[in-house]
Formats: structure tokens, C-alpha cells, sequence
């Protein structure tokens, strides 16, 4: 009997068989790697989650705070413009200078400051509701400031003659130290909304 010939399906050359078994853990292993790090994506991806949300809520507080101070700066430059206005309107009519056109533009300046003043008590409204107190504290001294010069609208010149380019030196100081209670109010309001 003589050899039989053997195809090559029926024999196996040397390590076939381990690099079948070594394929098969590598594809086992790869998926276990997979598997592992899908739970872990989800795993953190959930944990992660609330602090991603507490982010975006502080982010959100700290841009409605700015909105809030920016609204209370812009009233309150518009309400030192209108009380300027209103004196120089009044110092003229005090010396018989006045202009035909003045009684028509008090009205104007009058209703723009109060308007001014009742947008500066809500947005003060609105950051004491939602502080911080050191913030509030600002916004507080601002207001006091604005009183000051409000009670300062009716005052005349120092010299009796009115001069447009000069204030009369209380509304001038009222003036200024309002001006520098807005400029101390956005610094603070810097710290609290950056």
C-alpha cells in the first residue's frame, strides 16, 4: 500500500492553530476593552451630567446678574443726564433766559428721568433678590447718590448769572459723586458677573 496523498484541508501546518486561538482572544479581548469602555463613558457620562447642569445654571445666574447691573448703570447715567438737564432749564427760567421751546423739553427730561428712576429701583430690586450682598451694598450707595443729586436740581449758579458750560457747584458735587458711585458700582458688579 502506498502513500495516500493528503490535501490540504486534512493537514495543518505548524502554529495555525495557535494564531487561531490567538485571534480569537485578541477579537475577545477587543470587545471586553470595548464593552469596559462604553460602561465607563456611561458611568461617567452620568456622573458627570448634574455638574455639567450646575455649570450652565451658575452660568446663566452670573449673565442674568450682569444684565441686571448693566440695566442699573445705563438707568442711572440716563437719570444724571436728565437731572442736569432739568437744572439748566430751571436756572435759565430763574434769570428770565429761557427758550421757547424749554417748557415742552422739562416735560420731555422729567418724564425720561422718572422713567429712569423707576428702571433703576427694579433692576435694584432685582439684585437684592438675587445678591450677592456685597453687590446689593453698591447698588444701594448708587441709589443714595442719585437722591443726592435729585435734591440738587433746583440749585442756581454760585454767581447769579447762568453759564450752561458750569453747574452750580452743589449739583457739580453731586454730580461727580454720583458719577463716581456708578463707576464703583460697575467695578464691584465686575467682580461679581466675570
Amino acid at each position: 500500500m502506498g502513500a495516500r496523498a493528503r490535501g490540504r484541508s486534512e493537514v495543518a501546518s505548524p502554529g495555525v492553530a495557535e494564531r487561531a486561538a490567538a485571534d480569537v482572544l485578541t477579537a475577545l479581548g477587543a470587545a471586553v476593552i470595548a464593552a469596559m469602555a462604553s460602561l465607563v463613558g456611561v458611568t461617567l457620562g452620568a456622573l458627570l451630567e448634574p455638574l455639567k447642569l450646575n455649570a450652565a445654571r451658575r452660568a446663566k445666574l452670573r449673565q442674568d446678574r450682569a444684565d441686571r447691573c448693566a440695566g442699573l448703570i445705563e438707568a442711572a447715567t440716563r437719570a444724571r443726564k436728565h437731572i442736569v438737564d432739568i437744572n439748566v432749564i430751571h436756572r435759565r427760567r430763574r434769570l428770565h433766559e429761557e427758550a421757547e421751546t424749554d417748557a415742552q423739553r422739562e416735560i420731555e427730561f422729567e418724564d425720561a428721568y422718572y422713567t429712569a428712576r423707576t428702571e433703576m429701583r427694579a433692576f435694584y430690586g432685582l439684585l437684592v433678590m438675587s445678591g450677592p450682598d456685597e453687590l446689593v451694598e453698591q447698588a444701594n450707595v448708587l441709589r443714595r447718590k442719585e437722591m443726592e443729586l435729585h435734591h440738587t436740581r433746583w440749585e442756581l449758579d454760585d454767581d447769579g448769572k447762568f453759564d450752561r458750560r458750569f453747574l452750580p457747584t452743589p449739583v457739580r458735587e453731586a454730580s461727580a459723586a454720583f458719577d463716581r458711585a456708578i463707576e464703583e458700582f460697575a467695578l464691584v458688579a465686575r467682580k461679581h458677573t466675570s
